[in-house]
């Protein structure tokens, strides 16, 4: 069984209309896509210790060039994004309880550039921030990555 990503949010999310029209254009079928479902009720208990915000989504094409794009020009200031990954699905309950129990959390604030992670913060440069950004590591088992603009 293959895995699965989640993004909580501290408020309902909606896809912007670019984006929607981009994946609409046919690029979707080749696996592309930033794409953002409802999850069902079963995976927001599984995941509902971990994640925070209220909001809970089913996320797929965390890091391509859409999801980066919608931080850049669709995160409000005051919005807080958390995301999380299940290796293999199967295997949850070993993921949960690795991530409460030794978590590794991840801290991105676009507001101010910078990302952190358990060896220390960086700062990036507010010119070339989402390209920074790309080549950082966004997701790990063993811990949520919060994303917050202020």
């Amino acid at each position: 069984m293959s895995g699965i990503q989640f993004l909580a949010s501290s408020k309902l999310f909606i896809m912007p209309d670019e984006i929607e029209d981009y994946y609409n254009g046919g690029i979707y079928e080749l696996g592309m896509c930033f794409s953002v479902y409802e999850t069902d009720a079963w995976w927001r208990e599984i995941v509902g210790p971990v994640l925070s915000m209220p909001y809970i989504y089913e996320v797929g094409g965390i890091g391509n060039y859409y999801f980066f794009h919608y931080l850049k020009e669709y995160m409000e200031v005051g919005e807080v994004i958390e995301l999380y990954e299940i290796p293999v699905q199967h295997q949850y309950e070993k993921y949960i309880e690795s991530a409460l129990q030794n978590p590794e959390p991840i801290v991105i604030n676009v507001g101010s550039c910078t990302y952190q992670n358990q060896y220390g913060t960086y700062q990036l440069n507010p010119k070339s921030w989402v390209e920074e950004l790309s080549h950082r590591t966004l997701l790990t088992e063993r811990g949520v990555t919060t994303i917050l603009k202020y």
